[in-house]
Formats: C-alpha cells, sequence, structure tokens
C-alpha cells in the first residue's frame, strides 16, 4: 500500500515538472532583425534585447553559441544571417533568432505580374524609409505616388494591352542607394485584338504644306507612324503602329497629286502615221487635248487640259514636223596620203537636219570627222537622228598611210613590207635604203613587196628608208620615211 501511494506521488511530481516547463519556455531575443551596410562602411557589433544571450552561425545544431556579438564584415556585397537566442532560468530560447545583414543591396525593381486590367511591381526594401514612385500609362502622365517602405505597387484600372512604365526613387537609404532611381514596364494581358481606325486623308497636291498625322486612332489609342511626316512628293504607304499591343495597326495610303502633267515636246516625220495624243499623263493625270489630233505636215502646238479636281495647269506641248527623205546624199575628204594624223571628214548632202556617222562596224558619233584612222580601205554609214530619212553607206574610202614595221620570218604574218593602199597606180613605185643611204630594192606597189633580203641575203633588224612616187589629186608626188625590220 505505501509502495503504491509512493509511486503515485512520484507520477504527479512528475507530471507538475513537465507542466512547469512548457509554460516556462523562454522567448527570443528582441531587437532588429535587419541590417543594412554600404560596402566599406564602419559596422558596430550586432545587438539585441535579453539576457544570456548567445551568438549562432546556424539556424540549429552547429558551433556552440558564443557570448560575445558579432561584428559583420563590410569588405564585399552580400547578405549574411546570424541567429542570437537569450536564456533565462537555465532555459535557452528556440528557435534561434535571425538577424539579416545586407551589405550594397541596392533595390531592385521588376515586374511582376499583369492581367487585363492591372499591373504589379515588385521591389526590394533595403532600409530607406520612403519611396518615391511616378508611373506612365501608354505615355500619359506621369502620374505621382508616395509610399513608405513598400515592398510592390500595383496600377488598377487599365485597359488591356497598355503599357505602363514605373519609376522608383529609394529615399532616405543607406548612402549607397539614397536617392537611386530605376524603372521597369508592365503591359497588360490581352484578351482580344480590336482594330485601330482613322479619317482618311485625301490626296495632297505636289509641293503643297502637308497634313499631320493623327497621334491617335478614332478610338484614342496613341502610337508611332512610320514615316512620322508625309511627303508632299510621292504617293506612298504610312503605318501606324499603336503603343497598345492588343490594337492592330493601321495602313493608310496617301495619294500625292502631281504638280505637271508631265509630257514632253517630240518631233514626227511628215507623212507618216501619227501618234495618238494620250488622254492619261506620264505622271497619271487626266484631261482632254486641244487640237485633238496631230497634223503630220505642218509642226505646231497642242494643249493638254486636266480634268477638274486635280492638282495641275494646263501644259502645251510643241509637235515638230521633220521632212521625210531629206538625206539624199553624203560626201567625204581624206587627209593626204601619209599624214600623221589621218582624218576622214564626211559632209551630208540635206535639206537640214541632224545626222550621226559611223566608221566601219565602230558606233554612230555626232561628229562628222574620224581621226587617226587607220590604213586601208574603209565605209561610211550616214543616218538621220529622226529617222525621217533612209541610211546611206559607201565603201572604198581609200587612207593611204605605210606599214611602220615588218617582220620577215615567213611565219606568214608581216613578212613583206609595202604600201599596198597605192596597188591600183600602175605608175607607183617605191625605193628602199639602209641607213647609210646604200640603195637597196625597188618595189611596186601592187607586187609582193621587200622581203628583208639584199643578194639573196638577210639584212639584220634595223631602220631602213623609203622614198614613194605616185600620184594625188592629179599631182605626181614623194613622200620620204623610214621603217622598222624586226627579227
Amino acid at each position: 500500500m505505501k509502495k503504491s501511494l509512493l509511486l503515485l506521488v512520484f507520477v504527479c511530481l512528475a507530471n507538475l515538472l513537465f507542466s512547469f516547463s512548457v509554460y516556462a519556455q523562454t522567448p527570443q531575443p528582441t531587437g532588429n532583425t535587419t541590417y543594412y551596410y554600404c560596402i566599406g562602411d564602419s559596422a558596430s557589433p550586432l545587438t539585441a534585447g535579453g539576457t544570456n544571450l548567445l551568438w549562432y552561425t546556424t539556424a540549429t545544431a552547429g558551433p556552440a553559441g558564443s557570448a560575445t556579438a558579432p561584428t559583420p564584415s563590410t569588405s564585399a556585397a552580400g547578405t549574411t544571417t546570424y541567429y542570437v537566442t537569450q536564456t533565462v532560468g537555465g532555459i535557452e530560447s528556440t528557435p534561434r533568432r535571425a538577424i539579416t545583414v545586407n551589405v550594397n543591396k541596392q533595390f531592385q525593381l521588376f515586374c511582376d505580374d499583369t492581367t487585363e486590367n492591372s499591373v504589379s511591381f515588385d521591389f526590394a526594401n533595403v532600409g530607406q524609409s520612403r519611396f518615391d514612385l511616378s508611373y506612365t500609362v501608354d505615355g500619359l502622365g506621369p502620374f505621382i505616388s508616395s509610399q513608405t517602405a513598400p515592398t510592390s505597387f500595383t496600377v488598377s484600372g487599365l485597359l488591356p494591352g497598355q503599357t505602363v512604365v514605373l519609376t522608383v526613387t529609394a529615399v532616405n537609404a543607406p548612402a549607397c542607394v539614397a536617392n537611386r532611381t530605376l524603372s521597369a514596364t508592365c503591359i497588360t494581358d490581352c484578351s482580344s485584338f480590336v482594330n485601330s481606325n482613322f479619317t482618311p486623308i485625301g490626296p495632297i497636291c505636289a509641293g503643297n504644306q502637308s497634313p499631320t498625322l493623327p497621334a491617335t486612332s478614332l478610338e484614342g489609342y496613341p502610337g508611332i507612324w512610320s514615316p512620322s511626316l508625309i511627303d508632299n512628293t510621292i504617293t506612298r504607304n504610312y503605318i501606324f503602329t499603336p503603343t497598345n499591343k492588343c490594337v492592330r495597326p493601321y495602313t493608310m495610303t496617301i495619294a500625292v497629286n502631281p504638280a505637271s502633267p508631265g509630257f514632253s515636246d517630240f518631233s514626227i516625220c511628215s507623212g507618216n502615221s501619227v501618234p495618238t495624243l494620250d488622254p492619261t499623263s506620264p505622271t497619271g493625270v487626266t484631261g482632254f487635248w486641244s487640237p485633238a489630233t496631230i497634223d503630220n505636215m505642218n509642226s505646231d502646238s497642242y494643249t493638254f487640259t486636266p480634268d477638274p479636281g486635280q492638282c495641275t495647269a494646263p501644259q502645251t506641248i510643241n509637235v515638230k514636223v521633220i521632212p521625210s527623205d531629206r538625206l539624199t546624199d553624203f560626201n567625204w575628204e581624206v587627209t593626204t596620203a601619209f599624214a600623221e594624223n589621218q582624218k576622214i571628214t564626211v559632209s551630208a548632202v540635206a535639206l537640214g537636219g541632224d545626222y550621226l556617222y559611223k566608221l566601219d562596224d565602230g558606233p554612230f558619233q555626232s561628229s562628222p570627222v574620224f581621226e587617226y584612222v587607220a590604213s586601208g580601205t574603209h565605209s561610211i554609214t550616214v543616218t538621220d537622228q529622226a529617222g525621217c530619212s533612209m541610211p546611206i553607206t559607201k565603201n572604198d574610202i581609200l587612207v593611204i598611210n605605210y606599214p611602220k614595221f615588218f617582220t620577215p620570218n615567213n611565219d606568214g604574218f608581216n613578212d613583206y613590207w609595202n604600201v599596198t593602199e597605192l596597188s591600183f597606180q600602175s605608175s607607183a613605185y617605191i625605193r628602199i635604203f639602209d641607213r647609210y643611204g646604200k640603195f637597196l630594192k625597188q618595189i611596186s606597189p601592187n607586187g609582193d613587196g621587200w622581203n628583208g633580203t639584199y643578194n639573196g641575203y638577210f639584212l639584220p633588224a634595223d631602220d631602213y628608208w623609203f622614198v614613194v612616187h605616185y600620184i594625188e589629186n592629179e599631182t605626181v608626188k614623194e613622200f620620204k620615211s623610214h621603217f622598222a625590220l624586226k627579227r
């Protein structure tokens, strides 16, 4: 009986001690839980309110606590967490109280959440007592707000696709982040897309002052035009890109009516079929002509009158009627034989007009003079620039000159020297000498020529002289010069 009573007393005491330990749990220390420093700041030991404080570097377990409060390092940016407890009546508080030390932790601003009607921004509080806020909506604003140590900001009452730009300045923060300003952009969500519309801009006259493109659509959507200014010289498209991403772009075509019909004077050949005067000008202007039909026998003026409602004034053009078949012949003159610059001068036999001239298969030129023409027989063609006369071509136009060298090596090229352009003169002859005046050979222009030998022996490469006797303009002439023998 006594043992049972003692056991009962023991159980009651144990329950009493357990109940006392539960209700007598030691509270955590008090004080700041966050500290802010800039890199290089002078730091003080951490503080906390309580008795028998113990400082730790981990939340649980780990090294034994220290009664000496740690002094944070500010040599590098970062975040360090320390832990502290107090002990009362032999019982240590639990869990350990966390104290966070931020070194140079500048606040960050970013878009956090968007709906069709609102946007939310988040930013980290780094110890400042106030944020100065301003924001714009689709470029309108700014709208101003100021809040005490917030961590987020929401703009409501928006339309789908609107853009909000938030600018935040940290005030009364640590020196390294004080007055630091950040901006972030949020765009509300789109549930559907809508059209933007504008009142069309009618045609404008080239060179007139251009109208201004509207900054907003008829629905009130702002945006940007590309190009931003109307070009008053050409018809083109202008694209409006709304700031609101839920609004479709809009393309406007602005016509520019020309200041002139753009017709030009022209010529026709007499008696030929006449072109029709076009009622639509090269620049797109419509109208009518007076007279309405071209006279193909007489030069005249014709006036184009634009239809009403266009920017252009009437224009008068001149149509020149050129006589047909006025080129009947042409003559030519060649400089004297053996001239250093052999020229052929052509003169058209015609009743006025402008003509083009061609030597052999070369290009046509406006000048009737051909210079430095090679020796030999040539052809000349004369044509009317207006095309009102048939071209005339003449062959067998002779230019007389002599070869400057020859190569008597029996290869079939330049093996003989002669003035073959005189072959039509049976009385012409040529005498050849060496540089010392020794007579070597007499040849005829209508023969093979000289092969570079003397009495059957090959003569060396050198300069050799010649005298040619010929008739020009019914006058007996003599010409002297030299040529090269090359081996």
